[in-house]
């Protein structure tokens, strides 16, 4: 792999990192709605750069994150690269030092487990309050979520089909109409998501998955918080025992 080395901070960094930052800062600028681009939304833009890469598995554990060099990269200045690094360690995704120097965070096994059963408790009481809050506009955004994830092809890649159970999940949380409960389940479906993006569904688990996924939203949708509450569950537990079983030893 190529590198380039910045003498002047005496780091080499991998050439297709840089590259695929890179590559992602301009996929989502596309994307977003023209006019002044503030401090606050740089930020969440570079957020969502790092986050990908990370998830996406380019970054890994305890890979070190320079801030200078970022910000030199991508042509933006240091402060909305910070801010993103703060963004990132409130979802457990990055350790920042008191140095202010930062890393990916490092999730042993037992952590991993730990988090899918605190998952399992915050997940299945954030659908059965979205069962009784029945928000229409968040309602729609979960169904909009759905369909994104029934479209995924047993050929999709581990971080597709992550990135779309992660958005299935996230906007039945914003669903439940708790925006501390929303904080919490998010910053938790972070470090999941990262180990899930790692390995790729069976076609029969992605079907399984989507259709839990359906009866979910449809227990969400009729309003029965009980079935809600009791499917989630379901769900994020038989999800816990595939993520379990893939992975590391070394971890």
């Amino acid at each position: 792999m190529l590198s380039v080395q910045h003498s002047q901070f005496g780091y080499t960094w991998p050439y297709m990192q840089y590259q695929y930052f890179q590559q992602l800062y301009a996929e989502f600028e596309s994307v977003q709605h023209s006019g002044h681009n503030s401090s606050k939304r740089m930020s969440e833009n570079l957020a969502y750069v790092i986050r990908k890469a990370i998830l996406s598995g380019v970054l890994k554990q305890g890979v070190p994150i320079r801030e200078r060099l970022l910000a030199e990269e991508l042509n933006v200045s240091r402060t909305p690269v910070r801010e993103a690094l703060f963004v990132l360690q409130g979802e457990g995704l990055v350790t920042l030092n008191h140095n202010r120097s930062a890393c990916v965070a490092y999730f042993s096994s037992d952590d991993i487990r730990k988090i899918y059963s605190l998952r399992g408790v915050l997940e299945s009481f954030s659908a059965e309050c979205a069962a009784y809050n029945q928000d229409e506009a968040q309602l729609e955004k979960v169904r909009e979520a759905l369909v994104r994830y029934q479209h995924l092809e047993a050929s999709s890649t581990p971080l597709e089909q992550a990135q779309a159970d992660l958005e299935f999940h996230e906007a039945i949380s914003a669903a439940a109409g708790s925006q501390m409960l929303m904080t919490i389940t998010r910053q938790v479906l972070a470090v999941t998501i990262t180990h899930r993006s790692r390995y790729a569904y069976t076609p029969d688990q992605l079907a399984q998955a989507q259709h839990q996924h359906e009866s979910i939203y449809q227990a969400i949708r009729d309003g029965n918080g009980a079935q809600a509450k009791a499917l989630m569950a379901e769900h994020v537990s038989q999800s816990s025992e595939l993520a379990i079983s893939h992975l590391s030893p070394a971890l």
